[in-house]
């Protein structure tokens, strides 16, 4: 998401960017790196320069990272670098309000955090896409036209939601977005593949999580519904792009 938003922001923002490597896009444009990782409080340098804070950091799966030390110890990490004249944008997740995953939890907590402490603006987003997300390259990589059965997932293109937050960037709350297209994780690997696929339930793939490029926590999000009614698109102008059109 970052390097995807960031050249949007630059049209009407300096902007500078913290992470544990330099992304080589943003080189190219000339955006300031600074070194840091928001796990560890001695390793997130001085703050009192910026007017807003982006927190975009999330893990994919838990195999090296624990959801809880980055969505809820480094949201903490952040905050406390900040004083209260400095707002805070974070990026949660539909369904962080309710969902029953590690994931899910970790996002509430911080969203809790959050809206305590005040001056905030939270995005939830349902599945973000483009030409490298996660769940794209995984569907690329699957062998198999068994697909685990999902609720329907609205993806929202990347440059739409950056283009959103670049015009909500001001504002303060809670937004939930979602793409403009109903389909299933099934639908997604069709228009993908361009190939027959099924839907099987998500307890026969559970024996064969350790063959699969997907969790069992994972399989247990993607039976949420992630979609939303579409007003914030036509409050800002902005006409979403959708799955199957990006990947036509």
């Amino acid at each position: 998401m970052g390097r995807h938003l960031i050249p949007v922001l630059l049209e009407e923002h300096d902007v500078s960017y913290i992470s544990r490597k330099e992304n080589q896009k943003l080189k190219e444009l000339g955006v300031k790196w600074i070194e840091g990782d928001i796990k560890y409080s001695d390793k997130i340098p001085d703050l009192s320069e910026f007017d807003i804070i982006i927190d975009l950091v999330a893990v994919i799966n838990q195999k090296e990272q624990k959801h809880v030390d980055v969505n809820v110890g480094g949201i903490r990490n952040i905050l406390s670098k900040m004083n209260k004249k400095q707002k805070i944008v974070y990026f949660s997740a539909l369904n962080a309000d309710k969902g029953d995953t590690e994931y899910f939890k970790t996002k509430r907590e911080a969203e809790n955090i959050i809206t305590e402490r005040g001056n905030y603006l939270i995005f939830r987003p349902s599945m973000i896409f483009g030409n490298d997300d996660y769940l794209t390259l995984m569907l690329k990589k699957l062998k198999t036209p068994f697909i685990p059965k999902s609720g329907y997932l609205c993806p929202v293109y990347v440059e739409s939601l950056s283009n959103l937050v670049k015009n909500m960037i001001n504002n303060n709350g809670i937004v939930e977005v979602s793409g403009s297209e109903k389909i299933r994780l099934v639908d997604m690997y069709k228009i993908i593949k361009r190939k027959k696929a099924y839907e099987i339930p998500s307890f026969i793939l559970y024996s064969l999580i350790p063959f699969l490029p997907i969790t069992m926590e994972q399989i247990k999000m993607l039976r949420y519904d992630f979609c939303r009614p579409q007003d914030i698109w036509n409050l800002y102008g902005i006409e979403p792009v959708k799955y199957s059109d990006f990947f036509k």
